[in-house]
């Protein structure tokens, strides 16, 4: 409890601009998740998958995206295969981030892993992260990578209706 505590400080310090207390609080997180009697506890503990995704939000808020894309590909590795939605969730913003940085091939590559898990997800914010796949890949519909997971993705969000 105490790592999520930390865990969600650091993100909101960062995001508030304080980056000297999120560093701060990513230690103490850090910290606290070596002192955790298991790493690894049943469903809805904080993990190190979760640590992970602090930490790349924390990065990207501080300015450092190459770190927060290495975190958040760490948290995605780390994630129990049972947390879809958050995989679905976490891909799409992993998406967003490396085509924003001109990734384009690899933020594919990423929202077709996110639409493998999204048909057994029901969630509005899963809902959400597709459709702004839609808006991002919009102007680069000519690559073929890009039109191939915009069409994949408009076929699954047409079923689902």
């Amino acid at each position: 409890m105490r790592a999520f505590l930390a865990g969600q400080q650091a993100h909101a310090a960062a995001a508030s601009g304080d980056p000297a207390e999120a560093l701060r609080r990513i230690r103490e997180a850090e910290v606290a998740m070596d002192q955790a009697e298991s790493k690894a506890k049943p469903h809805g503990s904080y993990d190190p998958s979760a640590l992970n995704y602090h930490i790349a939000q924390v990065r990207y808020e501080l300015g450092d995206k190459a770190a927060s894309l290495d975190h958040m590909e760490a948290s995605d590795k780390l994630r129990h295969s049972v947390y879809r939605r958050g995989r679905v969730r976490h891909l799409g913003m992993l998406a967003e981030r490396k085509l924003g940085m001109g990734r384009l091939e690899e933020a594919c590559a990423d929202w077709h892993r996110a639409l493998g898990d999204y048909p057994h997800v029901q969630s509005g914010r899963c809902d959400d992260r597709i459709r702004a796949m839609f808006t991002s890949l919009r102007p680069h519909l000519k690559n073929s990578a890009a039109r191939g997971v915009y069409d994949r993705g408009r076929s699954m969000l047409q079923s689902r209706a």
